[in-house]
């Protein structure tokens, strides 16, 4: 047989897969059943059953998953350290995996846990954590820490999701895939310390290596902050050391946007370019190619070693060193054996790597350049300079991964097609000019120096490039993910095409219904899933960012959530999510209360990301670099509102009016908090308020002029529960039902204000708090307030008077 392993390696998949969807617990009954399965197998190829035997051989290999994954679930779900108490600062002592990953705002620490200190006993562990150390302005990390150094912190485990909203959550799932069991976080450097003086372990040298490149890329490419680099810096340490923490957003979103950003994320081809670096240079020295495989494969693992066992790296120079091993020992390699055993060397060595979209996107890739390089080639006129077989290897790369970068990013690009085959050179060359100045650069400090300035331009010109293809919107653009049957209707009729034909017709009816499929992957042609009228009030952490279903489809979306000084994006990782979880890919009204961080952040990628009709703001700064962004985003199709006193939208029984900012010269109007838009929403008299972050003047102002008008079922408490806001005689106008205040878990203002918390109550007014249910959804069904919240699932009714 060609690909002794393919059966095996497709056949384990399915069990761990299956494993993994029907929930399945460990039971040393499975494990029986498969033992005997393989005995049973052998006996059938012993007796030169050959049919009977690969059926055996492949039952054998999925029920061997199935244990597998069950087993190694088992032991995952029932660590200890789950039973550890969580919200509250313990004592732990641990080895640091790998050197830090710097943040703008943190550092964040992979430690295998050794122990920790529990109502002043030592509990043993074994377990690894992800521990996020924010940045502090009077300290640092007490020393720079390596890989091997055993540290004792004090720290905080966090059970839950960090946000919790109406939508699967795949950060879970994520840290599992890593085997990593929890995140943790600290609010000091100075509770970490480090406990030994001297570290003379591998991964330390790797790790002190690795830092001593860094500092050469931030002493040559300095950024204009602490801990930053300029975008070449960031590029390089990408490219080169896999650190991609520091690009800086534009240049993280613009090769998302092109499609190129496989081209700086460590993976397969970097390897594949570093092997035909190394290979070229050490055939300068006309050694035998046996000998150049040996020094290949210790440099492939240095490599490895060097950016620290990325999972992507790996799996590359796993799969090139097995490559290398075939021709040491003679074989005639085939690259679909050799690919099935890697992923099943891969899947044993971690059960759960599958659900990655790093590992999908690896193996697919691999695969469709295996099946379909050939057979679009053919089909591509002759075209000097290797054109063709460029342009073959990005088609046959696009068809095979477009389902998963759809489904797992939501992104189609078609703009990769044209300029992965221009990139990919010059991001060859860059990464071969790269390693020399680095190399040159550690022997010889000028010598880098001097290579640093071509180095600059080079990564200019690859920054220059993905903003050709710009003014062609269409070629890249983002939405929902596909239902489950178009991904498997694409691949199936897509791997229908590679038969040979039966009938006179077959190939044209596949090709069509492919099309189809292809068509419905690209468009999503499915209305959303709205639930109309509903207000869902998301939980993005201290900030507001709140989601109006409307009848008719129509989409209305108040601020987008985000925080201050911190690189992370609720209207890309959150909101965005949320929209596309519900199938939305339009946002008809997209409002900014005012422009502070925690409410306008993230609005920009909302406008870069839907088709936006109308945009509403209070606050119109073109300083403001948070205006400037979201006006930069906006599609110039989109109508721009100021927010002022009667601004109104209505449809049949629904309407939509501000009530402040106002005109009115009297009116107590400054910038910030108390220029926040209030917002009043009428579902055939079911009412809500919005009034953003507005303080106890501007309540006053509004009871005083509109008391009639203020008056809601349904409050969002202003300036998330700040004791400056809810003024008595504001909530006396408003007489809300229910009051939802927005707020983040541990947030570092301490909100809600207990006093606020304390006269909701006495008011009798129903709370709801993101920080402890998480999202709020609240429908309106005939005379009925439908409340669900996300962290529980329970759902409350409240009757309209």
């Amino acid at each position: 047989m060609v690909t002794p392993f393919l059966f095996p390696a497709v056949s384990f998949l399915a069990g761990l897969i299956f494993s993994s969807a029907a929930g399945l617990s460990f039971s040393s009954l499975w494990a029986w059943v498969a033992g005997s399965t393989v005995l049973l197998s052998w006996m059938a190829y012993l007796l030169k059953k050959g049919r009977l035997a690969l059926m055996g051989i492949i039952l054998s290999f999925f029920l061997c998953g199935l244990v597998f994954y069950t087993y190694e679930d088992y032991r995952y779900q029932t660590n200890p350290v789950f039973s550890l108490k969580s919200e509250e600062y313990l004592d732990f002592t641990g080895l640091l995996l790998k050197a830090p990953e710097r943040y703008p705002d943190r550092d964040v620490l992979t430690i295998r846990l050794s122990s920790a200190e529990v109502n002043g006993q030592k509990v043993n562990l074994k377990a690894n954590i992800r521990l996020s150390v924010l940045h502090s302005t009077t300290a640092d990390l007490p020393l720079e820490l390596f890989a091997g150094d055993w540290l004792s912190f004090s720290a905080v485990l966090h059970k839950e999701e960090a946000f919790k909203n109406f939508f699967p959550d795949f950060s879970r799932k994520y840290l599992k895939s890593q085997k990593i069991h929890l995140r943790a976080s600290t609010k000091s450097p100075l509770l970490v310390k480090k406990l030994n003086q001297a570290n003379h372990t591998w991964n330390g040298f790797f790790s002190k290596l690795r830092r001593k490149l860094q500092r050469q890329i931030e002493a040559d490419f300095p950024g204009r902050q602490k801990f930053s680099l300029s975008p070449e810096g960031g590029l390089l340490e990408a490219l080169l050391l896999g650190a991609d923490r520091r690009l800086d957003q534009h240049t993280d979103r613009q090769f998302q946007k092109t499609g190129l950003y496989h081209l700086i994320a460590i993976s397969g081809a970097h390897v594949a370019v570093i092997t035909f670096f190394l290979y070229s240079l050490l055939g300068l020295f006309r050694l035998r190619k046996k000998t150049i495989n040996i020094i290949l494969l210790f440099l492939l693992f240095f490599y490895a070693f060097l950016v620290e066992g990325q999972p992507s790296v790996f799996r590359a120079v796993l799969m090139t060193s097995l490559f290398l091993l075939g021709k040491l020992l003679d074989y005639d390699v085939n690259f679909l054996n050799l690919l099935s055993l890697s992923a099943l060397l891969l899947l044993l060595f971690n059960p759960f790597s599958f659900v990655e979209a790093g590992f999908q996107l690896t193996f697919v890739a691999t695969l469709s350049l295996i099946l379909f390089f050939k057979p679009i080639l053919n089909r591509l006129p002759v075209w000097p300079f290797k054109i063709s077989e460029a342009l073959a290897l990005s088609l046959a790369a696009v068809l095979g991964t477009m389902p998963i970068i759809v489904a797992d990013f939501n992104r189609v690009t078609f703009a990769t097609i044209i300029l992965t085959p221009l990139a990919a050179p010059l991001v060859g060359l860059i990464m071969g000019t790269g390693y020399i100045y680095l190399i040159a650069g550690a022997l010889l400090p000028k010598a880098g120096d001097i290579l640093a300035w071509p180095l600059a331009w080079l990564t200019k010109l690859l920054f220059w490039m993905t903003t050709w293809l710009e003014p062609l919107s269409s070629l890249s653009y983002r939405l929902p993910g596909p239902p489950l049957a178009v991904i498997l209707g694409y691949y199936i009729f897509l791997l229908l095409l590679l038969l040979k034909p039966r009938f006179k017709a077959q190939r044209l009816l596949t090709g069509l219904i492919f099309i189809i499929f292809f068509f419905c992957l690209i468009a999503y042609p499915f209305p959303p899933h709205s639930d109309a009228p509903a207000v869902t009030f998301l939980d993005v952490g201290q900030g507001d960012s709140i989601v109006v279903e409307l009848p008719g489809k129509k989409l209305m979306v108040i601020d987008g959530g985000g925080f201050i000084n911190s690189s992370f994006d609720p209207g890309e990782t959150i909101v965005s999510k949320y929209l596309w979880y519900k199938g939305y890919k339009k946002i008809d009204f997209l409002v900014s209360t005012h422009l502070h961080p925690d409410h306008a952040l993230g609005l920009a990628s909302l406008a870069a990301n839907f088709r936006v009709k109308e945009f509403w703001f209070a606050e119109a700064d073109p300083k403001n670099p948070l205006f400037s962004a979201i006006n930069r985003a906006l599609p110039k199709s989109s109508k721009k509102i100021k927010i002022r006193r009667g601004l109104s939208w209505q449809e049949d029984n629904t309407r939509i009016e501000a009530l402040f900012p106002d005109e009115n010269p009297a009116a107590p109007v400054s910038k910030g908090n108390d220029s926040s838009a209030v917002i009043k929403l009428d579902f055939s008299g079911c009412k809500f308020l919005f009034p953003g972050d507005i303080t106890a003047v501007v309540e006053e102002y509004l009871t005083n002029q509109q008391i009639s008008e203020l008056q809601s079922q349904v409050l969002k408490v202003p300036h998330h529960g700040s004791k400056s806001s809810s003024s008595p005689a504001f909530l006396q106008a408003v007489n809300p039902k229910v009051a939802v205040i927005t707020c983040g878990r541990n947030n570092i203002s301490n909100l809600p204000s207990e006093e606020v918390v304390t006269r909701l109550h006495e008011m009798g007014i129903h709370i709801y708090r993101t920080d402890k249910d998480g999202a709020v959804k609240i429908q309106l069904k005939d005379t009925q307030l439908r409340l669900q919240t996300a962290r529980s699932g329970k759902e409350s009714v409240f009757k309209l008077d």
